[in-house]
């Protein structure tokens, strides 16, 4: 609100002055113009009387007979020699030529007597001081009303603000997963309609984030039949050779696979994930499963790397091995020889990172490969399978975890993919938004 209220209130106000200045430049130029007109006036007049009454008396007598005139003014009028006066060579040129020269810290006039030494001076004039005080008036007036511009505005702004965080809040929490989140206003709000607006919005998002669920879990269910069918019958089959056999096996298989990484992408894809989270030790975790992977690959060098003893942290294991088994295996679908899979420790941040000894990842690729059914070059990747959703998955537990996924370059020549998550996972996003 603060933001807001100083960019309307500034905004306010320096309209209000560009007004206020263009009102005062009107005025200054009328008043001034007039006020200067009526001074050349009264000095012209009377320098003629002094001049007609003045004609037979001698000069040092002049100021005394002009103050026997009771002429009733509101200023001094008196005469004075010109030499009084430290006056520059111009300003002197036009006295003497007959122009009344303004002396402004004086607040007083002076115009030459002709065929004399002397000037008529008039002033000290008080509306001129008056003048120049009125500037301070007018800055401290500039500043009492700036000062109260401040409070209605507050006043009419505050119920919209406090509109506007309602709605803040709404937004917030529909975009962290609770679908079922509607904001209503008063009758009076002027947000009235942008609210129904969101709740139209939220309920068409619900329509379609439950229909997508709806969708994928029944294209599961149907695709899943035909493949149990088409297993149980090569099974049953007597006219296939081992090979084919082999071969048909193995394409159901990739075909499961991608039926369960189609699966496993579209629950990450959702705005809130919820996660099963517990304390692990990770470090008898993961050795665990290497061993595991060794097995399965013996002809892979597969190096672990814990600097660490305390390796204990909060994690949903379930999701754990997922990021695991799709960094070995994309590890291992370019590796050459050689793996190493490293577990350490920043502060509160944990940090999963597998390494290969294949060509590695052009660093324009880096980003692109975790967008999912993207893969690289085929004539790097010497074995079959993968459907370009490994990396894809691995990102979005990251992002449902709250750390991140880093890829670069190896000491072993391939790539090094680094998975990190806060080890305070339960109090820090038991529910986070993908």
């Amino acid at each position: 609100m603060k933001k807001l209220f100083i960019q309307f209130y500034l905004l306010l106000f320096v309209c209000f002055l560009v007004m206020a200045m263009l009102v005062g430049l009107v005025y200054k130029f009328t008043a001034e113009r007039a006020g200067r007109q009526s001074m050349d006036d009264l000095m012209k007049s009377s320098l003629y009387l002094m001049r007609s009454e003045l004609r037979e008396i001698p000069p040092r007598d002049w100021n005394k007979t002009i103050d026997n005139l009771e002429l009733n003014l509101s200023f001094k009028l008196h005469i004075e020699p010109m030499s009084n006066y430290q006056l520059d060579a111009s300003t002197l040129r036009r006295l003497r030529a007959g122009e009344i020269v303004a002396m402004d810290d004086e607040y007083t006039f002076l115009q030459h007597i002709p065929r004399s030494h002397y000037v008529l001076v008039v002033g000290p004039i008080p509306y001129l001081f008056f003048l120049h005080e009125m500037r301070i008036l007018d800055i401290a007036l500039l500043a009492f009303i700036g000062i109260s511009l401040a409070f209605p505005v507050f006043i009419w702004m505050r119920p919209h603000w406090k509109d506007m965080l309602r709605l803040e809040s709404a937004a917030q929490r529909f975009g962290q997963g609770h679908l079922d989140e509607r904001i209503h206003f008063d009758n009076t709000s002027s947000l009235l309609r942008l609210g129904v607006a969101f709740n139209q919005m939220a309920d068409n998002i619900n329509t379609l984030v439950a229909s997508k669920k709806q969708l994928i879990d029944g294209i599961a269910h149907e695709l899943r039949t035909p493949l149990v069918r088409l297993r149980y019958r090569l099974e049953m089959s007597d006219n296939l050779a081992a090979s084919e056999r082999a071969a048909l096996n193995r394409d159901i298989g990739q075909l499961e696979s991608l039926i369960e990484e189609l699966l496993t992408y579209a629950r990450l894809d959702r705005p809130r994930v919820d996660l099963n989270v517990q304390s692990l030790d990770l470090a008898a975790w993961l050795s665990e499963k290497l061993e595991d992977i060794r097995l399965v690959h013996p002809e892979f060098a597969i190096d672990l790397d814990m600097p660490q003893r305390e390796n204990s942290g909060m994690a949903d294991t379930r999701l754990m091995e997922r990021v695991l088994d799709n960094l070995v295996n994309n590890a291992l679908r370019y590796a050459e020889q050689r793996l190493r899979v490293g577990l350490w420790f920043d502060g509160n941040t944990a940090c999963l990172q597998v390494e290969d000894d294949g060509p590695g990842i052009p660093p324009e690729e880096r980003e692109r490969v975790f967008e999912p059914f993207v893969r690289l070059d085929p004539s790097r990747d010497r074995a079959t399978g993968g459907c370009g959703l490994g990396l894809a998955i691995v990102h979005s537990i990251a992002a449902a975890f709250g750390g991140y996924v880093q890829i670069d370059a190896s000491p072993l020549g391939g790539a090094s993919v680094r998975f990190c998550w806060p080890v305070n996972l339960l109090s820090s996003s038991s529910h986070r938004a993908v």
